[in-house]
């Protein structure tokens, strides 16, 4: 058996390690993207993981060799391939999954109610962020009480949750969210007090809910986006056609991750120069320009694949089959790393904010960045010229 060679973290890896966190399972599910869906290198590099987070082991050549000295060399490649896969991804801190944890049947049937009558929650994934942030509070709640403490669904509850998620570093945004949910709870319930048979003692604690503050938010630019050369440097480097169209999607048209994944072959309008997009929440699709690179890139997957020219028949395919939103962000990950691009507050997600800013530099009007970008309001395309003045100022004032 050949040893992987050990040696100290460099500063390159220290940094990745301090800005990347996973937990065993999004590590797994990260490496297990580029491999056959039937590959069992996934199971093998999750049973080593394991074994080096029981024994306090680092990821590297010291427990790998002790991990592998007595395996089969069939058993030995998944870890060998597993080790290179998470040296590129900069040796990223590993994290336990989290023990699943439930709350009272009633508390869960309050908020299933909850969320199947809230109307302003349109879309799955936000049904799906409301019901994480009410059962933590649930969860919070239960602990409080087996400590002896009282806790109840009132204003001084909620205070006490809101100084807990503090406590555990949650950020201000996360804070607030989680606020949101709850304070959105306690109206339905107001609202739906006779059904609930709720006392006036129980109306007053909920009420007193609506009087907790958030937190405060310094609208900061908390993500970065890409300089037009960046750009220019990260679509030159793709390995694939596959890669190629996910990349000029997200960082060409500024569609978000989840609205990649919705595309169906339908939606591209070669003729018209046009993309139909399903957007984040929506049950409608809106129409934007397919910029002519994108175009470039989005036939070269379809020849490679077989489906050019787009058939009558195939018009309800989706363009990427059983794509998933994490994978798009590794894809996006390993890109920028590769290009020395990867650096704190740029993601998947900035492709898009680059996007925004490129086309204000480059004269496109606030309304039609708007447009294209699909805003609901246009406070938030403003966000960008905000952006834009803070750069043109660093630029432009003397020394």
């Amino acid at each position: 058996m050949e040893d992987l060679p050990l040696s100290p973290a460099t500063n390159s890896q220290k940094v990745g390690q301090a800005l990347n966190r996973y937990t065993v399972s999004q590590l797994i599910a990260y490496f297990a993207t580029d491999l056959p869906a039937s590959s069992n290198y996934p199971r093998h590099a999750k049973a080593y993981v394991l074994y080096c987070l029981k024994n306090g082991f680092s990821v590297d050549g010291f427990s790998f060799g002790r991990y592998t000295a007595d395996l089969p060399s069939n058993r030995i490649s998944p870890i060998r391939r597993f080790l290179l896969f998470f040296q590129q991804m900069g040796s990223p801190l590993i994290l336990p999954d989290p023990k699943r944890v439930t709350i009272s049947p009633a508390a869960n049937d309050l908020i299933l109610r909850f969320i199947r009558d809230a109307k302003n929650l349109r879309g799955d994934q936000s049904k799906e962020t409301y019901t994480k942030a009410l059962n933590a509070f649930f969860l919070f709640m239960d602990g409080q009480l087996q400590a002896g403490l009282p806790a109840s669904l009132s204003g001084l509850t909620v205070s006490d949750f809101v100084e807990q998620l503090k406590v555990n570093q949650y950020s201000a945004f996360t804070i607030n969210l989680y606020l949101s949910a709850v304070k959105q709870l306690a109206a339905w319930c107001i609202r739906k007090r006779t059904e609930l048979t709720l006392t006036e003692s129980q109306l007053n604690a909920l009420r007193d809910i609506s009087d907790i503050r958030g937190l405060a938010i310094e609208r900061t630019f908390y993500k970065d986006s890409l300089e037009a050369d960046e750009r220019d440097k990260l679509l030159a480097g793709i390995e694939s056609c596959r890669d190629g169209a996910i990349l000029a999607l997200l960082s060409l048209e500024g569609l978000r991750t989840v609205e990649v994944t919705r595309l169906r072959l339908g939606d591209i309008d070669f003729a018209r120069r046009q993309l139909n997009v399903l957007g984040k929440g929506k049950h409608t699709k809106k129409a934007i320009k397919l910029f002519a690179a994108c175009m470039t890139y989005l036939q070269a997957y379809l020849e490679e694949t077989g489906q050019w020219p787009l058939q009558a028949n195939q018009q309800g395919k989706l363009l990427f089959d059983e794509l998933k939103t994490y994978q798009i962000r590794y894809v996006v990950d390993k890109y920028l790393r590769q290009h020395g691009l990867k650096r704190e507050g740029m993601s998947a997600h900035s492709l898009r904010h680059t996007v925004g800013q490129l086309l204000l530099e480059n004269g496109v009007s606030l309304e039609h960045v708007q447009q294209h970008l699909r805003h609901e309001t246009i406070e938030t395309t403003q966000f960008y010229t905000k952006k834009q003045t803070m750069k043109s100022y660093l630029k432009q004032m003397p020394d």
